[in-house]
């Protein structure tokens, strides 16, 4: 008892992702650091370092929903509800750049459902996740939060089972794929940047390496935290974390609203 006792339960990893995810949002919005520096400084994008503490943290823990909860239908229309209601919201607030994590989770989830789904039937494990794959360019042309890459990370997370420290190494690994890889190429291809060769490569050199590096040794510093998680829920209302989501992002956007 103890033991268990000991460390962080999921409640409270889920409440400092949620505190990550505002200064993320404040940086996304209100832009902070623009006193100090300009769109090209890494300095700039400060409160966007912070705010990669959160994703790992919630995806970890939607894989945990997908392998533990009672009810799997009733899990999935929860973050399916969610998921769109928040996507709406997302889009609006970030005029059309980013959309909701939720709905991202919820494509995971779905995907995951239909991997057991045609497990349980006998199909070999390859052929099982390819609606997930589907879900996951779906995710991406939806412009879900992390796209195709978030729908991957979640879905990996799920395959590694109950074993931690494959958990933990999986997400790194997810982290690093995603911003190391995914995101330069989604910059590459969604401006046309082969047009202008030329100019990506020493852009990308110069800012955007340097950049992808320091989100990724950021959302890195998960891993410690959830390496203390001790397999408790913690107490708190579930509902709180649905709700987290849509309610900041409107407060923050009307407040960035009414500053010039």
């Amino acid at each position: 008892m103890g033991d268990r006792a000991r460390g962080l339960d999921a409640t409270q990893l889920k409440y400092l992702a949620c505190g990550a995810m505002v200064i993320d949002h404040i940086g996304m919005l209100f832009s902070p650091m623009a006193a100090v520096a300009g769109h090209g400084d890494l300095l700039f994008y400060l409160f966007r370092y912070v705010g990669r503490l959160a994703f790992p943290i919630f995806a970890y823990f939607t894989a945990e929903g997908c392998r533990k909860t009672g009810n799997y239908r009733r899990y999935l229309l929860r973050l399916g509800l969610f998921g769109a209601f928040t996507h709406i919201v997302a889009f609006g607030a970030t005029g059309g750049q980013s959309g909701s994590v939720i709905a991202t989770f919820f494509l995971s989830a779905l995907g995951i459902w239909f991997y057991r789904l045609l497990r349980e039937r006998g199909l070999p494990a390859v052929p099982a996740l390819l609606p997930a794959l589907a879900l996951a360019v779906f995710g991406q042309l939806a412009h879900v939060d992390y796209g195709s890459a978030g729908v991957c990370a979640v879905t990996a997370l799920y395959l590694c089972g109950e074993h931690p420290r494959r958990k933990l190494l999986c997400l790194s690994a997810a982290m690093a794929a995603t911003y190391l890889i995914h995101y330069p190429l989604e910059i590459f291809f969604q401006y046309e940047m082969w047009l202008g060769f030329h100019t990506y490569l020493p852009w990308l050199r110069s800012f955007f390496l340097p950049f992808s590096l320091l989100y990724t040794l950021c959302s890195w510093t998960a891993l410690p935290l959830l390496s203390l998680y001790n397999g408790q829920r913690g107490s708190g209302s579930r509902w709180f974390f649905y709700w987290f989501y849509p309610l900041h992002m409107a407060v923050l956007y009307g407040l960035s609203t009414l500053i010039p």
